[in-house]
C-alpha cells in the first residue's frame, strides 16, 4: 500500500482561509482518509506569549491619531507568526464570532460544521431541538467526527468507532470494556459557548461554558458583539427572519487583516479595480461611519 502525505500549511496564515483544513490530507487505496486526524486536539486558552515582544507591536500603531497622520500598521501585524497567534486569543477567541445561520440547524438532528482560527467545530440541533455546539474532535485520539452538513443520529467516530449523541455525551466506546478508571460519562465532547441572534449562530471560543452550556439569546451577547452597532442593525432589519439559501467558500492567499483592509477602504479602489461596479455607484454619496466593535 502507498500512501501520499501533504503537509499541512503553517499555522499562523489567516482563518478559514487556507486551501487546506489544517491536516494532512490524504487518501490509501482503500479508500480510508486519514485527514481526519487532528494536529491539535481542542484551543489552549493557557496560550503563553512574550509580552514585551508582543506590546511592542501592538503599540507601533496607534489608531487614535488623526486620519490626516494616519499610516498603516506596520508590516509585522501581517507576517508575525506570534502576533497572528496573539489575534486568535484576543480577536477570534475572545468575542462572539458569527459561525453559520439557525435555517443551517432549523429541524432537529441537523448538523452543520467550520473553522474558526485553528479549531474545528460543529453546531447541531438535538432531538429534543436543543442546539449544541461542541469541539468536533473526538475524546479519544482527536479525529475529526463530522464533516460539511446535515442530519445525523448521533456522530461517529471514523478512527476507533467511538459514537456520541447529538447533546454530546459519549454513549459507545469500543473495545473499552474493562478498562479501569475509564467512564463514558467524562469523555463526552468538549462544549462550545453557543448563542442565537436573529438568523444568526454565534461561537465564542472559551475554556468552559458559563451556562452549562444553554443557548445564550439575550440582548447581552448581542452587545458583546457587535457593540454600538446593534441598534442601527436591529432597525435595519439584519436580526429579523433572513432565508439561509447557500454557503461560498473562497481561498484567499493572504492575511485576513488584507481582505478587511480592502473592504473597508471606503470605496476608494473600486474605480480602478472595478469599473463595471464603478458605472452603477455614485461615490460622491458614500459615508463610512465607524462604529465600536463593528
Amino acid at each position: 500500500m502507498m500512501t501520499t502525505l501533504t503537509a499541512t500549511v503553517p499555522e499562523f496564515l489567516p482563518p478559514s482561509l487556507k486551501s487546506t483544513r489544517g491536516y494532512f490530507n490524504s487518501h490509501s487505496e482503500f479508500g480510508v482518509s486519514i485527514s481526519k486526524f487532528s494536529r491539535r486536539r481542542f484551543h489552549n486558552p493557557t496560550r503563553v506569549f512574550a509580552v514585551s515582544d508582543i506590546s511592542k507591536l501592538v503599540t507601533e500603531f496607534d489608531p487614535k491619531i488623526p486620519l490626516e497622520r494616519a499610516s498603516t500598521p506596520p508590516s509585522s501585524w501581517y507576517t508575525d507568526p506570534q502576533f497572528y497567534s496573539f489575534e486568535l486569543d484576543r480577536v477570534f477567541y475572545g468575542g462572539w464570532q458569527a459561525v453559520g445561520y439557525s435555517d443551517q440547524i432549523k429541524e432537529s438532528r441537523d448538523f452543520f460544521t467550520g473553522r474558526l482560527g485553528d479549531v474545528e467545530f460543529v453546531v447541531c440541533r438535538d432531538e429534543n431541538g436543543k442546539i449544541h455546539a461542541f469541539h468536533n474532535v473526538c475524546s479519544h485520539h482527536a479525529s475529526i467526527l463530522a464533516s460539511g452538513n446535515g442530519r445525523k443520529s448521533c456522530f461517529v467516530c471514523p478512527y476507533h468507532g467511538w459514537t456520541y449523541s447529538l447533546s454530546g455525551s459519549l454513549v459507545k466506546a469500543t473495545r473499552m470494556s474493562g478498562i479501569q478508571n475509564f467512564s463514558l460519562s467524562e469523555m463526552g465532547l468538549k462544549p462550545l459557548r453557543v448563542a442565537v441572534w436573529g438568523p444568526f449562530v454565534l461561537l465564542k471560543v472559551t475554556a468552559a461554558t458559563s451556562r452549562n452550556g444553554e443557548v445564550e439569546t439575550d440582548e447581552l451577547v448581542a452587545s458583546e458583539w457587535l457593540g454600538t452597532s446593534v441598534g442601527r442593525l436591529s432597525q435595519g432589519g439584519v436580526d429579523s427572519p433572513l432565508s439561509y439559501i447557500c454557503r461560498r467558500e473562497y481561498t484567499i492567499d493572504c492575511n485576513w487583516k488584507v481582505f478587511c483592509d480592502n473592504y473597508l477602504d471606503g470605496g476608494y479602489h473600486v474605480p480602478y479595480a472595478h469599473k463595471g461596479l464603478m458605472s452603477g455607484l455614485d461615490l460622491e454619496t458614500y459615508s463610512t461611519t465607524v462604529y465600536f466593535f463593528w
